[in-house]
């Protein structure tokens, strides 16, 4: 079942049925939840393994969408902490408010429904699979001591690591005195452990996906400390992120935001998120949802550009807001194409630019080749099939690069849903982020 999920992921993400950094990031968390929840081997390294393996095969099936690196390296971190808090004797215990052993997860109510239908197939795939009945859990008999022979002479153990670590408890199948009187024995109690620490990884997954979904209105509440009265924001591409955390200054300031149409991969979205009608959009699979209150309709002087006048009206902008497809641990990041041209024309103004970034979004990968990073769309929209003849004498051919790389040097300041962070700094957030032996995956 496990196995049949990951294909089913792979085969969405390789088809880019699955695209986007909030639709891949909630889709790699909804199954990685579902395999953990579906592992039943008590050995927290063979889950950590499992996690590992499917974690490979989603990256190479998206090798470009950084962000299921990233959740695969926070689910790996949250097992490996997990197991360390067990291990040290602090691990939780069974309660009647707790979760219960074979039960599924809560799931997560607050999160708005991703931007792809493929994905709303893929959770509904993977939270309606087969799952054993769920049992209420039983109270623990009393740890044994290592040294224990009969339950009668047995002592209460604080902690766990002395019976995890001997040598018994890694034997199955013999038939000891504790069997043989109907009693539990240690390998019931590692078992039991397990689902314990099994427990509290499912629902510290669930508060990762409630975190993808909260992310946007986090970072929209540090609008007023960066949007102030009568000024000129100046915006490029499609961002949800950015529209909200408009929407959010627009409830207590007055300003004027020039938006340019971000041709030829974005310009229909731009028109359908300025105006709310989605029928703009239609040819993009453009998610009704997204435009439940258009910016001109807060009160937002809206003005809507052309690219090639991004230059000549960069001057009267007292700031650009962007919205990024992924950040690096160096402080570049990845925006829509055409994003690199704004920046440098800011620079070129001393413009303060300012990026919109949720933590999963994050990335502790080093940009040793940034020419790796950047996809590629369909070259007929630049320039259609129809008039091939325009196509001869450009020299390499025609590219159409989804996305652009913008070095940390033009870059301020980074606006995460932990606040606002220095381009300098970063590095130490991303390191919070994941564990050490995490990082090369």
């Amino acid at each position: 079942m496990a196995l049949g999920l990951a294909d089913h992921a792979v085969r969405l993400l390789k088809r880019r049925q699955i695209q986007g950094s909030r639709a891949c990031a909630v889709a790699t968390a909804h199954l990685l939840r579902r395999i953990i929840f579906l592992t039943r081997q008590p050995d927290s390294e063979k889950l950590i393994q499992r996690v590992s393996d499917v974690g490979k095969r989603l990256i190479d099936a998206a090798p470009r969408e950084l962000t299921i690196g990233n959740i695969v390296r926070r689910v790996l971190g949250l097992i490996r902490d997990e197991e360390d808090e067990t291990r040290g004797g602090e691990g939780p215990e069974f309660s009647n408010g707790g979760s219960e052993a074979g039960s599924e997860p809560r799931t997560s109510t607050t999160e708005p429904p991703p931007s792809t239908s493929s994905l709303h197939e893929f959770a509904a795939t993977g939270e309606q699979g087969a799952s054993p009945s769920p049992q209420k859990p039983a109270h623990r008999p009393p740890l044994l001591t290592s040294h224990a022979v009969a339950p009668a002479l047995s002592r209460p153990v604080t902690s766990v690591f002395s019976i995890i670590s001997h040598p018994t408890m890694r034997l199955s199948g013999v038939d000891s005195p504790s069997q043989r009187s109907g009693t539990s024995t240690p390998q019931a109690a590692v078992s039991a452990t397990f689902t314990d620490l099994r427990a509290e990884i499912l629902n510290g997954i669930s508060e990762i996906i409630d975190e993808l979904g909260e992310a946007d209105d986090q970072i929209a509440n540090y609008a007023l400390e960066h949007v102030h009265p009568h000024e000129t924001i100046f915006t490029y591409a499609t961002s949800l992120t950015v529209q909200r955390f408009l929407l959010k200054a627009a409830s207590k300031r007055k300003f004027t935001v020039i938006h340019a149409e971000s041709y030829p991969n974005n310009h229909l979205k731009t028109h359908a998120l300025l105006t709310g009608n989605p029928e703009y959009g239609e040819d993009e699979d453009m998610p009704v949802e997204s435009f439940q209150k258009p910016l001109a309709s807060a009160g937002i002087t809206v003005i809507m550009i052309p690219d090639a006048a991004i230059f000549a009206l960069m001057s009267r902008a007292s700031k650009v807001i962007l919205g990024a497809h992924a950040v690096l641990t160096n402080g570049s990041f990845l925006a829509a194409a055409g994003s690199k041209p704004v920046v440098k024309a800011a620079r070129f103004h001393r413009i303060p630019v300012i990026v919109l970034a949720a933590t999963y979004k994050l990335s502790p990968q080093y940009p040793y080749d940034p020419q790796d990073l950047i996809e590629y769309g369909d070259v007929g929209k630049v320039i259609p099939f129809q008039d091939a003849e325009m196509r001869k004498g450009l020299a390499g051919g025609v590219r159409n690069p989804i996305y652009d790389f913008v070095e940390s040097d033009d870059v301020d300041l980074y606006v995460t849903n932990l606040g606002g962070v220095s381009t300098g700094y970063l590095y130490r957030v991303v390191r919070d982020q994941y564990r050490d032996e995490d990082i090369e995956l």
